[in-house]
């Protein structure tokens, strides 16, 4: 018999009359409450105590918190029929030596049980001291505090034992805060500054940390980087996204010192859920999602995970637009409990890529003789000329297979093909008639082929040395990337900034220089995590050699170049932490970068690889009892081997050339929190202070109005002088709040402020951009059993940047970028089957 419809929640209608009263918004997913002490059927094989309690945890829809070294090394029988909650756990832990102990309804701490009761299990309030909750490194969070990574170390390992900075932005915080790509996903985490180039530009990930731009990963993977090649990662694919901050090079290789950022994929569920998202919003907003997973057979020996969206929309930028299809997938075969095998595909077409358009100074940042200014949504092409087609498909795998009780061996990899055309017309370098207003604009247009092949080996012991226990990790890893481009240039006709009119020919300009470009790195690298009682010690080393090349041609004189470099580098890090029975985890470490440089200098010889060097001293909190995350940290950073000009031209006997003597620091105060309290409560909050400036350098820049006719500035000195858009101060806070009890279950609101400091506008220091606060907002609904077809209804609409503070500016004088306008989006989404999605 078919059962009565619900009816809606007032709060749930007018959410739904706010998404049909614009092109809004669709929703976001959140488990209904369950009974956790009912009896309900369980299929968990026999295996590793740890993977068998994790795989329970998911199922059951509780979360578990115990001292990874209490299972290590211990089996489980696992678990086959109908249990409630406690003869379940019992039977799971038969055997073991330990005990579950009740939190809550549904928190549960795993410890040592009393020898005279082995194998029970006694419920009792009690408070977890030093213990983490169940999860993996890779695996989904509920709500915003992960406590164990795997970008720092490339192993599983629990946050505070690390002694270097890491935030972990969870798919929970992305959804309430309605993040669509990484620069929105990482608007909130300290020291961190997205959208460098404007919100705009939204078809590129342009950040930094630190002061610097950080390197990006995809599983623990190089992305290859191109301004109309390099693939952009939809976050609607991805489980979690890792910040590592400072010199990573003992891991990764050859990177800037700014860190790394590491995205992990959505991978196959145990629990079968199928979900269907709607998005409508500002700017004519149109985007649709799925999001499939669980296990094919019986015996969850094979699992897969498929998602895919279809997105299009206006972009801010008159004229402009964004289309976006996706789909990525991923299958899993664990033919025992020793043995996974994933695979991962993704394919991805950006038709549509918005636009990567900048305005001048005068009018926009800089007061206009004219007395006018620019308009917010200003568009410096042609809607008729310009292009933007990228398309690129992913295949890899990850393997895992443990050899005995000590060995792991792990082999992750990666093919990465990517195709850009780009044809854009742009204000040419930011010039201006002399009347202020006539903006002289040039063309571009670029064909490129990318193809990228990564792959990393890893071997990872552990075992104890008397009170000593070890995680020693052991690599190998490849990288070749090679890039066909083909490029030309022209002048386009001009453009009134204020009044514009559009229409005017454009020539597209005919291809002058095609190029080869071709990268390799071999790495090899050792490490040892090293804990005795409280004391974590981390150390590592890592020796690489890279190799690049160029082959060009000017097909204008058919003139061919070739260049080609090579060097290598030994980076190293070392780490130590305490860990205090009360949370606290004070730690201090030391680690290095490299990068390689093109171009030769005194004699030919080739430039020697930037260098990075970190000090870092901090203090990490995990409140016993608490669902919460607390780390603060100071630093100095330092780039070094950095090119300069030859200040006299004696070192370069008489003529132009560049030596190796810059040097950029960067030193800074950060302090980020997060928390999910009650189930109720979500927090997540940021500060930084950073001091960034070129300590050493002869470099003189010179100091332009970006008028036409001008007479040329007075040169200056960039010693002393702050990169373009890095604020000195910037913070967040962000508080989602949902009701579980009451008239008003399941219903949510959030909001968020953020603060980014005063930064120039230029390489001088001339043009100062000023600071500005935006806020945000959310309201959500979640509406379970609404019928039979469905398990959980989300209803959710998210504004950014609510008061519409448009002067959200950035990047180098004479041009500059738009941050984003108010945008409102509403989101409804269906899940069916399954308590996670």
């Amino acid at each position: 018999m078919p059962r009565p419809a619900r009816s809606l929640h007032p709060l749930a209608l007018a959410v739904l009359m706010a998404c049909a009263a614009m092109p809004s918004h669709a929703a976001q997913p959140s488990s209904p409450n369950a009974d956790v002490s009912a009896a309900r059927s369980f299929s968990i094989p026999a295996g590793d105590l740890s993977q068998v309690l994790n795989t329970f945890s998911e199922q059951a829809g509780l979360a578990l918190a115990f001292d990874p070294a209490l299972t290590r090394g211990k089996r489980s029988p696992g678990l086959q029929g109908q249990y409630g909650t406690d003869e379940a756990i019992a039977r799971l832990l038969s055997g073991s030596g330990l005990r579950a102990t009740a939190l809550s309804a549904n928190r549960y701490r795993i410890e040592t049980a009393p020898e005279a009761v082995e194998g029970s299990l006694e419920l009792q309030a009690t408070t977890i001291s030093g213990a983490s909750r169940l999860e993996a490194a890779t695996g989904p969070v509920t709500g915003y505090v992960a406590t164990r990574g795997l970008s720092a170390t490339k192993t599983d390992t629990a946050l505070i034992e690390t002694p270097q900075s890491i935030s972990v932005v969870t798919k929970d915080q992305m959804k309430a805060q309605g993040a669509e790509n990484l620069s929105q996903m990482l608007r909130y985490s300290a020291a961190v500054v997205p959208e460098t180039r404007g919100s705009t530009a939204s078809r590129l990930d342009m950040l930094s940390i630190r002061g610097f731009s950080p390197a990006l990963y995809l599983d623990g993977l190089r992305m290859p980087d191109n301004r109309d090649a390099a693939p952009q990662k939809d976050v609607f694919d991805l489980e979690r996204v890792e910040v590592l901050r400072g010199p990573a090079s003992v891991l990764y290789g050859q990177a800037s010192p700014s860190g790394v950022v590491n995205m992990v994929s959505k991978l196959p569920t145990e629990t079968p859920f199928h979900e269907i998202g709607l998005t409508y919003g500002t700017f004519n907003k149109k985007r649709t999602t799925f999001d499939f997973g669980g296990p094919i057979d019986d015996l969850g020996v094979y699992s897969y995970r498929l998602s895919g969206l279809y997105d299009d929309a206006d972009g801010q930028i008159e004229h402009t637009e964004t289309r976006r299809q996706s789909l990525a997938s991923a299958f899993t075969w664990r033919p025992d409990e020793d043995t996974s095998l994933t695979l991962l595909a993704n394919l991805q077409s950006d038709p549509k890529g918005a636009s990567y358009g900048s305005m001048p100074a005068y009018g926009s940042v800089v007061k206009s003789p004219t007395g006018r200014h620019i308009d917010f949504d200003f568009y410096d092409g042609e809607k008729n000329f310009e292009k933007s087609d990228r398309e690129y498909h992913a295949v890899g795998y990850l393997f895992e297979h443990h050899l005995n009780d000590v060995w792991t061996l792990r082999q992750n990899a990666r093919y990465l093909r990517s195709e850009g055309v780009y044809r854009s017309i742009y204000n040419g370098w930011g010039t201006l008639q002399p009347d202020y207003r006539t903006s002289e604009r040039a063309t571009i247009a670029t064909d490129v082929n990318l193809d990228s092949y990564t792959i990393d080996n890893q071997m990872q012991a552990n075992f104890d040395t008397g009170p000593l226990q070890h995680t020693l990790l052991l690599g190998a890893d490849y990288q070749n990337t090679s890039t066909d481009t083909k490029a030309g240039y022209g002048i386009g006709p001009t453009l009134d900034i204020f009044d514009p009119v559009y229409g005017s020919p454009v020539e597209v300009p005919a291809f002058t220089e095609s190029s080869t470009q071709r990268d390799q790195q071999k790495g090899l690298y050792l490490q040892e995590q090293l804990k005795w009682d409280k004391w974590v010690l981390l150390m590592g080393g890592r020796y690489d050699w890279a190799e690049s090349s160029n082959s060009s041609t000017n097909l204008t004189s058919s003139t061919k170049t070739r260049s080609s470099a090579d060097s290598e580098a030994f980076t190293g890090r070392l780490g130590l932490v305490y860990l205090f029975d009360n949370g606290l985890a004070p730690y201090i470490s030391y680690s290095e970068s490299f990068e390689p440089q093109s171009g030769t200098g005194l004699g030919g010889a080739l430039f020697d690889p930037t260098e990075g060097t970190q000090y870092e001293l901090g203090i990490k909190y995990q409140p016993p009892g608490s669902n919460s995350f607390i780390t603060a940290a100071i630093f100095d950073l330092r780039r070094s081997n950095v090119l300069s000009q030859d200040p006299n031209g004696n070192l370069c006997n008489g003529a132009v050339c560049q030596v190796q003597t810059g040097e950029v620091q960067s030193r800074g105060f950060e302090l980020e929190g997060k928390a999910s309290l009650n189930d109720n409560l979500d927090i997540t909050a940021a500060y930084a202070y950073l001091d960034n400036r070129v300590t050493k350098s002869s470099n003189v820049v010179n100091v332009t109005s970006g008028i036409i006719g001008d007479a040329p500035g007075p040169d200056l000195t960039t010693k002393g002088t702050t990169a373009p858009a890095i604020p000195r101060h910037t913070a967040s806070a962000w508080v989602d709040y949902t009701v579980h009890d009451g008239q008003l279950k399941g219903a949510g609101v959030g909001g968020g402020a953020r603060y980014v400091g005063a930064s120039w506008g230029d390489e001088a220091n001339t043009l100062k951009v000023p600071d500005y606060t935006l806020f945000d907002a959310a309201v959500h609904y979640d509406i379970p059993n609404i019928s039979n077809a469905m398990d959980n209804l989300r209803l959710a609409l998210n504004v950014t940047n609510l008061a519409n503070n448009w002067s959200t500016l950035r990047r180098a004088t004479p041009t500059h970028g738009a941050g984003t306008a108010r945008n409102a989006l509403c989101r409804r989404v269906l899940r069916i089957g399954g308590e996670t999605g």
